[in-house]
């Protein structure tokens, strides 16, 4: 996935540039992403330049621009840009978020984490809620999806599970229903490309252009980063905010970006390609979704 292959690229980088200065590499910090939020300010963010300067007696500006000069020869990386004291805001072309699309897709069942942050999720979410002790009677009328939501989400003890109703209704300002509904709407989406005889294998990663769908795919690109961080520290929340973040992205996409023509178009290239975004998609919510231990329901 583009987030790993970002970091060797950013550790490739600073070793060079450690060497260079008689450093030893082990003293360099290992190299650090986040998605990008906005992400109009490239996909992802690396605070790394701050976190190495000194070791490297320089500053995080000038460390910085040295760590984008390089980063400019991967041909997967469209723009590395400095900003403030040093983090690198970089963008990844569009060609590289599509090839990684397609990859979870051919993934299918296998895309994921191991079994062992899905265990430490699990574990952090079940002694979330224990600790709440949450009367059984709560727990029948929240249902288990909301229930694990909740507690997945609220990292505060005081979490109110006694606001079931706001929980329970069908509105996007509830996030289990908006995520869910998300990913029965990307399913709808599916079966009426199929229906109407769009053919995924026409896939062509030159095709998703679109600042709205490179957006998608850079936020999906980050799910199993995302959830190896959060079993590792403890935090499913960051899960259950990715898939909210993806779900706003999805609907943001689907408005800009119809997969299926109108009746007046043919189909193209552009609209398998789109399709097999939006199959990404459903993946990825309902990977998410599973590992707080959440249904994924295809029609709602």
């Amino acid at each position: 996935m583009i987030p790993e292959l970002l970091q060797t690229a950013l550790a490739r980088a600073l070793a060079s540039i450690a060497s260079a200065r008689g450093v030893a590499s082990d003293r360099i910090p290992d190299p650090t992403l986040r998605l990008s939020q906005p992400l109009r300010h490239g996909h992802w963010v690396s605070p790394i330049a701050l976190r190495s300067a000194a070791v490297l007696n320089t500053g995080s500006r000038t460390l910085a621009g040295e760590i984008a000069a390089r980063l400019h020869d991967d041909l997967s990386i469209a723009e590395v840009e400095v900003a403030g004291p040093g983090f690198l805001n970089i963008t990844v072309s569009p060609g590289a978020l599509a090839t990684g699309v397609a990859e979870i897709v051919a993934a299918d069942g296998r895309f994921g984490p191991d079994h062992s942050v899905a265990a430490s999720i699990d574990a952090v979410i079940n002694q979330r809620i224990s600790s709440r002790r949450v009367p059984r009677p709560g727990q029948q009328t929240m249902g288990t999806d909301i229930l694990r939501y909740v507690a997945a989400r609220e990292n505060s003890p005081s979490a109110h599970f006694h606001e079931a109703g706001l929980w329970r209704r069908a509105h996007p300002d509830n996030p289990v229903h908006y995520v869910q509904v998300t990913h029965a709407t990307a399913c709808r989406v599916r079966r009426r490309a199929v229906a109407a005889g769009i053919d995924a294998t026409a896939f062509d990663p030159t095709a998703l252009s679109d600042d709205t769908e490179t957006a998608l795919a850079a936020a999906l690109m980050d799910f199993v980063a995302t959830a190896v961080r959060a079993a590792s520290t403890g935090e499913p929340q960051r899960i259950a905010l990715l898939l909210e973040a993806i779900s706003q992205l999805f609907r943001d996409w689907t408005q800009a970006c119809p997969v299926t023509p109108s009746l007046d178009e043919d189909i193209t290239r552009l609209h398998a390609s789109r399709l097999v975004l939006d199959r990404a998609a459903i993946i990825v919510l309902a990977t998410g979704l599973s590992l707080l231990g959440v249904s994924a329901p295809e029609r709602m």
